[in-house]
């Protein structure tokens, strides 16, 4: 993940709406504090943990690539959602059939 993901991602999780992401991103106004009193971390901190959970959540398809994703998602109503910030799934490769059956 880039910063730009990572402050899109923390402007989530402290409540922010889209919008006043976008302003604290624009004005250069830090995420440092605010992360620091709900959470208890800065931002790089905060990044490196969401860094380690993203693996952890579950696979997306995008309905025009249909690349898999895993990712942070805001959900948007009626079982939509907009990814916040994603990375390509690693997906299993399908086991080989055994040689006798």
């Amino acid at each position: 993940m880039d910063l730009f993901d990572i402050q899109r991602l923390a402007g989530a999780a402290l409540g922010l709406t889209d919008d006043e992401t976008d302003e604290v991103i624009d004005t250069d106004e830090d995420f440092d504090t605010p992360l620091l009193e709900k959470f208890g971390i800065d931002l790089d901190t905060f990044g490196n943990v969401a860094e380690a959970l993203l693996p952890l959540t579950p696979m997306i398809s995008s309905p025009l690539t249909k690349t898999v994703y895993h990712a942070f998602v805001r959900q948007l109503g009626n079982g939509d959602c907009l990814a916040i910030c994603k990375r390509k799934a690693e997906l299993p490769k399908p086991k080989e059939a055994d040689a006798h059956g």
